[in-house]
């Protein structure tokens, strides 16, 4: 029987695979940071006063994966990952402070829990890391002739910084709000030691694959197994939604690598008093060259799983045109609730049919976005239709089948069978 250690920061597909592996009698533990287990001090750090429903609303959320019992979880960087959290509340009120300790204190508990997990490749058949966190225990699977597997969920980073560089240019009033990796050859060293330690690199979209087959990576050595919906929680709403608004989601980092400012000019061309755009997720830093926006959206800031489905039941189309993506979870979870889409090609199209249950647009086209969504405003069966097709079509897509073919691939393919 195989032994394989999992090495997960955050990823949710990691924990799924963990769980199915599991299931399998194959996972020997998986290495993450902190997690809600309900242990006496969670439960008596949740009974304080104030501190209490901090905690239940941030990291008393993290519960371990459905399916995998928490003696399988091993935490690590537990005092970091805690202090990260009150940094990022703080950034609402001290942005600027609040985002340099955040990212410091991130990449602490990213050095953890990799420490941690190279302590434990010996015990191992396999190892399987998410990036960030893979760099230690790879060179000692690599020294151990242990097969290895990187889980890469975004395009390839040096693909990224050539973008953003020229985002930077053509759309130089928005340059503060793209993602800024601060030192970018450390960054870079990281995460090309890892790809090249990796036996085989999973990634969730073909878009992703193209990015690294551009850097040079070979394409034999990526694997694509598209991401999935928990479709029983995220279901159409149960009656028809009332009103006559036409509303437009938005859900994700407020930043440029999500496209907001081609989502922003494209809705302040097409709004009308019968329209509204609700904006929900966090901001990011250089966000303030949002604000001669305000006035065009509602805002919402992160909001937990357990709302979202209410959240997507109460708009009429999500618009997600993000420049860079892995394959966004969003936009599945939105169609789970019968919602029509209009994306970019940028992982999305794994998914999502032109014409069928939304719209794939070219990135960064404020013009296609305010046609899309004045065709699904001018027909409103149209709309309804490509919901229901849209629900149908994310059906196929569950994590069962996500987390069946990835620990297929760690099983079997990592070892060339």
């Amino acid at each position: 029987m195989s032994r394989v250690l999992l090495v997960n920061l955050s990823s949710p597909e990691l924990d799924r695979l963990a769980a199915e592996l599991a299931m399998r009698n194959a996972l020997m533990g998986m290495v993450r940071r902190y997690v809600n287990k309900g242990r006496s001090w969670e439960r008596a750090l949740a009974s304080i006063p104030v501190v209490g429903g901090a905690y239940a609303k941030t990291l008393g959320r993290r519960l371990p994966p459905a399916g995998l019992h928490g003696e399988l979880i091993r935490e690590a960087g537990i005092a970091a990952d805690f202090a990260g959290a009150l940094a990022h509340r703080l950034g609402r009120t001290l942005p600027g402070l609040a985002l340099r300790l955040s990212k410091r204190l991130l990449l602490a508990t990213e050095c953890a829990v990799a420490r941690a997990a190279s302590r434990l490749v010996e015990r191992a058949d396999r190892v399987v890391c998410g990036y960030h966190v893979a760099r230690p225990a790879f060179q000692r699977a690599r020294a151990l002739a242990r097969p290895t597997l990187l889980n890469y969920p975004i395009a390839h980073h040096r693909w990224q910084y050539r973008l953003y560089e020229e985002q930077a240019r053509r759309n130089p009033r928005f340059a503060a709000a793209l993602p800024n990796f601060g030192n970018q050859d450390a960054h870079a060293a990281t995460l090309d030691g890892e790809i090249e330690l990796a036996d085989v690199v999973l990634v969730g979209s073909r878009f992703v694959r193209d990015s690294f087959v551009s850097e040079g990576v070979p394409s034999e050595r990526i694997r694509i197994i598209p991401y999935g919906c928990d479709t029983e929680r995220f279901q159409p709403p149960a009656a028809p939604r009332a009103g006559s608004v036409f509303r437009v989601l938005f859900v994700g980092q407020v930043g440029e690598r999500k496209g907001m400012s081609y989502l922003l000019n494209a809705y302040q061309s097409f709004r009308k008093p019968d329209t509204e755009l609700h904006v929900v997720g966090d901001y990011v830093a250089g966000s303030e060259v949002y604000r001669p926006y305000q006035h065009l959206y509602h805002h919402t800031p992160h909001v937990p799983q357990s709302q979202l489905p209410q959240l997507l039941g109460s708009a009429d189309v999500l618009v997600f045109p993000t420049l860079v993506e892995g394959m966004p979870m969003v936009v599945l979870e939105a169609m789970a609730c019968g919602l029509p889409v209009i994306a970019t090609p940028r992982g999305a199209d794994e998914v999502v049919r032109d014409g069928i249950d939304g719209f794939v647009i070219p990135p960064c086209d404020s013009e296609a976005i305010i046609d899309r969504l004045q065709h699904l405003y001018d027909h409103t069966e149209l709309r309804l239709r490509m919901g229901r097709n849209a629900r149908a079509q994310a059906m196929r897509w569950s994590w069962s089948r996500y987390a069946q073919s990835a620990a297929d691939l760690v099983l079997e393919a990592t070892t060339g069978a």
